[in-house]
């Protein structure tokens, strides 16, 4: 039988704020410029962050989360239930621990995507709008690569100068698309 032994020493465990901040940014013409598309990349890194939901749901009656549940799941994501439920006795003390759920938060997030269609002459013509008016489609966050457990890594509630960012029970960011009319006169 083996046992997980947590340690009750403080330990620095990472930045909650992401040290590494990234975004790529490029557009394309099409259709003699007519069509222009632009694409936006997001990358955050250089952080640890509180995965809350889990933290909770893994250790908190009825235990319902993979953590707990599954027996597939990776032994760190199981140490991490053990260490935080049961913990380990210590000279009689017992010692709990939710370091397990402090996960790297380094994403890469396909923030936005957008199309610029130009209205052709006859359109513009009938509505006496000028050349440069436009119709814009677009589109954010639409992907996100990490190896995040929990819901989203941006995900966060109550997030203030003392308060370290936890997304327990919160939402990730919703994709959503737009469409806007741009005339000149």
């Amino acid at each position: 039988m083996k046992e997980v032994h947590v340690d009750s020493l403080f330990q620095f465990y990472g930045y909650r704020v992401p040290r590494d901040i990234v975004s790529l940014q490029n557009g394309f013409d099409f259709f003699s410029g007519l069509v222009h598309i632009n694409m936006m990349f997001d990358y955050k890194g250089g952080s640890s962050v509180l995965d809350g939901a889990n933290n909770f749901q893994c250790n908190t009656g009825p235990f319902a989360c993979r953590d707990t549940q599954d027996p597939t799941v990776s032994l760190d994501r199981q140490a991490a239930a053990i260490a935080k439920t049961y913990g380990t006795t210590l000279n009689g003390t017992n010692y709990k621990s939710s370091l397990g759920y402090f996960r790297n938060n380094q994403f890469w997030k396909f923030r936005e995507l957008s199309a610029v269609l130009q209205l052709p002459n006859v359109v513009r013509s009938r509505i006496r709008a000028q050349q440069g008016s436009s119709i814009v489609f677009g589109a954010r966050n639409i992907h996100t690569w990490t190896s995040w457990t929990g819901v989203d890594p941006e995900a966060n509630y109550g997030l203030t100068q003392t308060e370290a960012q936890n997304e327990f029970q919160t939402t990730g960011l919703p994709t959503y698309f737009t469409m806007r009319l741009n005339l000149k006169y």
